[in-house]
C-alpha cells in the first residue's frame, strides 16, 4: 500500500479531470444482475415457444400472367385480321394500369363476395386456432347480420347428422332453416363430412376483408422488359391461398372483357335500332309498289321512262346517301352532347370521313379508360382529371368536324335537290301512271341497298364481338409453397434468444440512468480525490431484529470481521500515525456511522487498546440501543455540567477494554452545548486514559455539529454508504477534502454488496464473500443458500 501521507499530499493538487473508460469495469457492472440474463432467457424462449404454438403458419400461393402490351402485336395476315377485329373495340393494355387493377378494392370485394369470404371459420386445435376454410362441418349463409354480429363471434357445435347446438346452449336446431338472434338472421347447412365437429364463426364486412386481403397480396412485374406479372398471396389456409387467387383472375378476365365489349354492344344497338326502322320502311314501300302494279295494272316502262328512271335513281342513292350521311353526323352530334349519360354510340362504319373516325375512336378509347379508373380510383386522382381534360378536347374537336362536314353535306344536299327538280320535270311528258310507279320503285331500290348495308354492318360488327378475347393469358395455375413462410422457426427462437439478452441489457443500463447513488470504488475516488482508508461489505441482519445483531463477532472470520480488521491496521496511515481521537460522520443518516464506530471500536479493543466511544449526536442517538447501555445520562448532562465524567463512563459487553458515554438527555439547543468550552476538556481529559477515543457525531450534510467537533480530533472519517450515497453528495466530500475543512479526512466505503459485479477479491485487502472459514463452511453446509446466493447475485 503506497504511504498514506504522499497520496494526501498528492491529492490536494490534483484536479477533477475525465477518466479513461475502462471496459472491464464497465462489463463487470452487468454481473452484479447476472440472474436476470437466465430469468428473461427463459421467458422469451418460453414465449418464443407459445408464439410458434399458438400462431397458425401463413403459407404462399403463386401464379404469374401474361398481359398484351400495346406495343406488341401479332404478326402475318391472320394476325393482321384478328389484330383488325380485336382492334375494333378497344386496344391492348399497359402492364402497369392492369397491376393496379388487380389491386382494386372492387375486384377483391367481388371475389370475397363469390367466394363468401365474409364468413370465416375457426377452430381449436391444441394452442392454436386453425382456419378450417373447406374442411367446416357446417356452412352459414348470412342475410342480415347485426353490429354485434360483426364483433362477437358464433360457435356451432354438431349433435348428430341433421342438427346442431348453437353457442353451447342445450337447444337443438336443424340444418337448413332460417335462424333469427342477436347475431342477425341466417342459414346453417351441413358441410362435408369432416373430423372437426366445431366451428367457431366470425361475420365480417366485405370492405374489412378487402383491405386485410389486400395487405397480403402482392402484384409485380418480374421483368420490366417482359408483360408477365406475378401474384403472390400470403394465407395460413392453403386451399383458400389457391381459390383467391384463381378467383381473382376469373373475375379481372370478366371484368376486362365487359370493359373491352362495350363499344360493340352499343354499336350493335345502334345498328339493331336503324335495321327496325328501315324494315318498316321497306316493307312499306314494297306494299305500295304491289298496290299500284295491281290497281294500275302496270308490266313494262318505256325506253325513255327507263332513261330518266336510271338517272332519278342515280341522283336519288346519292342524295339518300347524303341524306343518311346527315342523320349520321346528327347521331354522332347527339352522342357526344350525351355521352356518359346512356348515349348509344354511332356506327363508325358509315361515316367516310376518315378524322372524324380516328375522333371518335379515340373518343371512345377515352370513354373505356375513364370508366375503367372511375372503378378503381378516387374522383380526384390525376389520371383520371388527365383523362376528363383529354375528352373535352377530343368532344370540342369532334363538334366542330361534325359541323363543318354537316355544311359540306347541306350544299351536296341542295345540289342534288336542284338536279332531282330538273329530271322531273323530263319525267312530266312520261304519262302519270307510268311516274308514279317509278317513283315508288325508286323508293323500294333505296330502302333495299339500304338494309343490306346494315346487314352486313351488323354481321361485321357481330363477328368482332364474338371473336373478342381477353387481352391477357394464364402462365401458371396457382401453386402453394410447401413450407409455411411464417413464423420462421429460427427467426423466432433467435429473436426470443436475443430479446432475452435484450431485455435485461436494457433494463439494466435503465437502473444505472435512474439510479443516482455511489455504485463502486471509482464513483468516490473520481469525484472526491479522497483516499478510501477502508472498505466495508453489506452485513445481513434481520429486518425487525435487535440493533445489537448489527455488531461483529471479532473472533469470527468472516470477510466483515477481516475487513474491520484492516481498518484498524490502517488507522496507523492517518496523519502522520499518531491519530487516536477520530472523528465518524456522513452527509446524511443511514449511512452506517454508527456501525461504523461500533465495530471499529470493538476491532480495536480486541487488539487489546483502551477504546472509550462518544455518541456526540444530541439529535438522534443510537448507541444505546446498538450496545444496549442505558441513557439516562450522558454528554449533555457534563456538558451543561451536572455531572462529571467518570460517571458517565459505562462498559460494554463487547469487549472489557470497550467503554461508551452515551448522548444523554437530548438537549434544546445541542450547537450551544458543542461550543460553551467544556467539549475539548471532555476529549483531552479522555485521551490521557484510553489509547483511542472514537466520537460518532451527527450527518455533516444536515447539521453543523460535526464541523464544530472536527476542531478537536485528530482525524476525520467520513462514511459512503454503497447504493445509498447519493453522487451530488460527492461532490461535497471533495471540497471538505479540498478545503482541509476536516483534519485528516478519509473515506470509509461501507455497506459493499459483493456480488458478481464485485468479482473475487475485490476491495480493501482483497476481501470477497466465500474466501474466509465461516462462508466456506456455510458454503459446504449448503451450496444452495439463499443467502448466499443473494450475496452473489447483488441482492439485499
Amino acid at each position: 500500500m503506497k504511504d498514506y501521507n504522499n497520496h494526501m499530499l498528492q491529492n490536494d493538487f490534483v484536479e477533477e479531470e475525465e477518466q479513461e473508460f475502462n471496459l472491464q469495469q464497465y462489463i463487470r457492472r452487468y454481473f452484479r444482475y447476472w440472474y436476470l440474463f437466465p430469468i428473461f432467457v427463459a421467458l422469451t424462449l418460453t414465449a418464443a415457444f407459445f408464439y410458434l404454438k399458438t400462431t397458425q403458419p401463413v403459407y404462399s400461393t403463386k401464379t404469374t400472367m401474361l398481359i398484351k402490351d400495346e406495343q406488341k402485336g401479332i404478326s402475318g395476315a391472320q394476325g393482321d385480321m384478328l389484330s383488325e377485329l380485336s382492334n375494333q373495340f378497344g386496344g391492348n393494355k399497359l402492364v402497369e394500369n392492369e397491376i393496379e387493377i388487380l389491386k382494386s378494392q372492387n375486384l377483391m370485394e367481388q371475389v370475397i363476395k363469390e367466394l363468401a369470404l365474409d364468413v370465416s371459420y375457426t377452430t381449436k386445435q391444441g394452442l392454436r386456432t386453425v382456419n378450417i376454410y373447406g374442411d367446416s362441418p357446417v356452412i352459414v349463409t348470412p342475410e342480415v347480420i347485426t353490429e354485434y354480429g360483426y364483433e362477437e363471434d358464433m360457435t356451432i357445435e354438431l349433435a348428430d347428422s341433421s342438427h346442431f347446438r348453437l353457442n353451447g346452449s342445450d337447444e337443438l336446431y336443424p340444418f337448413g332453416k332460417r335462424l333469427t338472434n342477436a347475431w342477425g338472421a341466417f342459414i346453417v347447412k351441413r358441410g362435408e363430412p369432416t373430423s372437426n365437429q366445431e366451428a367457431t364463426i366470425h361475420f365480417a364486412q366485405a370492405k374489412s376483408v378487402a383491405e386485410s386481403m389486400l395487405s397480403r397480396l402482392s402484384v409485380q412485374q418480374p421483368n420490366v422488359k417482359s408483360t408477365v406479372v406475378e401474384l403472390t398471396y400470403e394465407d395460413v389456409n392453403v386451399q383458400r391461398g389457391r381459390d383467391v387467387l384463381n378467383k381473382l383472375l376469373d373475375v379481372y378476365v370478366r371484368s376486362a372483357l365487359a370493359d373491352k365489349n362495350s363499344e360493340a354492344s352499343n354499336t350493335l344497338k345502334f345498328i339493331e335500332t336503324r335495321l327496325g326502322l328501315i324494315t318498316g320502311e321497306l316493307g312499306d314501300v314494297e306494299k305500295d309498289v304491289e298496290t299500284y302494279k295491281t290497281s294500275k295494272g302496270l308490266t313494262d316502262i318505256s325506253a325513255e321512262s327507263e332513261l330518266f328512271l336510271e338517272n332519278i335513281k342515280e341522283n336519288d342513292a346519292k342524295l339518300n346517301e347524303v341524306n343518311t350521311q346527315i342523320n349520321i353526323l346528327q347521331s354522332v352530334d347527339n352522342y357526344i352532347k350525351n355521352a356518359g349519360a346512356g348515349a348509344v354510340a354511332p356506327a363508325t362504319y358509315m361515316i367516310n370521313d376518315p378524322v372524324l373516325v380516328s375522333l371518335l375512336t379515340k373518343f371512345n378509347e377515352l370513354e373505356l379508360q375513364r370508366e375503367q379508373y372511375a372503378r378503381t380510383t378516387t374522383a380526384n386522382n390525376p389520371f383520371l382529371e388527365t383523362i376528363n381534360t383529354q375528352l373535352a378536347s377530343v368532344r370540342q374537336s369532334i363538334r366542330e368536324n361534325v359541323q363543318n362536314l354537316r355544311r359540306g353535306m347541306d350544299v351536296t344536299k341542295q345540289n342534288l335537290e336542284s338536279i332531282n327538280s330538273r329530271f322531273s320535270a323530263g319525267l312530266r311528258s312520261i304519262p302519270q301512271k307510268e311516274r308514279e310507279y317509278v317513283g315508288i320503285k325508286r323508293q323500294q331500290t333505296i330502302k333495299e341497298n339500304l338494309y343490306l348495308y346494315l346487314l352486313q354492318k351488323r354481321e361485321e360488327t357481330a363477328l368482332a364481338y364474338a371473336s373478342t378475347v381477353t387481352d391477357s393469358r394464364l402462365i401458371d395455375a396457382p401453386i402453394s409453397s410447401y413450407k409455411p413462410i411464417k413464423p420462421k422457426k429460427s427467426m423466432i427462437w433467435l429473436g426470443g434468444l436475443v430479446a432475452g439478452f435484450a431485455i435485461p441489457l436494457l433494463i439494466i443500463n435503465l437502473i444505472f440512468l435512474i439510479n443516482n447513488t455511489v455504485q463502486d470504488r471509482e464513483d468516490i475516488e473520481k469525484r472526491t480525490h479522497a483516499s478510501i482508508l477502508g472498505e466495508i461489505g453489506l452485513m445481513k441482519t434481520g429486518k425487525d431484529g435487535p440493533a445489537a445483531d448489527s455488531i461483529i463477532k471479532m473472533t469470527s472470520r468472516s470477510a466483515v470481521a477481516e475487513q474491520f480488521r484492516a481498518l484498524r491496521t490502517n488507522l496507523q496511515y492517518l496523519g502522520d500515525g499518531s491519530c487516536r481521537t477520530i472523528m465518524f460522520t456522513s452527509s446524511v443518516g443511514g449511512e452506517g456511522k454508527s456501525f461504523v464506530s461500533i465495530n471499529l471500536a470493538a476491532s480495536l479493543a480486541f487488539s487489546d487498546k483502551r477504546v472509550v466511544l462518544l455518541g456526540l449526536d444530541l439529535r438522534k442517538p443510537s448507541l444505546q440501543d446498538r450496545l444496549e447501555v442505558g441513557n439516562t445520562k450522558g454528554i449533555s448532562n457534563y456538558l451543561i455540567g451536572q455531572s462529571n465524567l467518570s460517571s458517565l463512563i459505562q462498559s460494554t459487553n463487547v469487549h472489557p477494554k470497550f467503554d461508551v458515554i452515551t448522548s444523554g438527555p437530548l438537549p434544546p439547543n445541542p450547537s450551544e452545548l458543542l461550543t460553551n468550552g467544556r467539549l475539548p476538556k471532555m476529549i483531552a481529559e479522555l485521551q490521557e486514559q484510553y489509547d483511542y477515543v472514537l466520537i460518532d457525531s451527527p450527518p455533516y450534510g444536515l447539521v453543523t455539529d460535526a464541523a464544530l467537533i472536527g476542531e478537536f480530533v485528530d482525524a476525520s472519517l467520513y462514511v459512503v454508504r454503497f447504493n445509498y450515497t447519493l453522487l451530488d453528495h460527492l461532490k461535497r466530500i471533495g471540497q471538505l477534502y479540498k478545503t482541509k475543512r476536516f483534519k485528516n479526512m478519509s473515506i470509509v466505503y461501507n455497506g459493499v454488496n459483493y456480488g458478481a459485479g464485485y468479482g473475487y477479491g475485490y476491495g480493501y485487502g482483497g476481501y470477497g464473500y466465500g474466501y474466509y472459514t465461516e462462508d466456506q463452511v456455510a458454503a459446504k453446509t449448503n451450496p444452495f443458500n439463499m443467502n448466499r446466493i443473494k450475496k452473489l447475485i447483488g441482492k439485499g
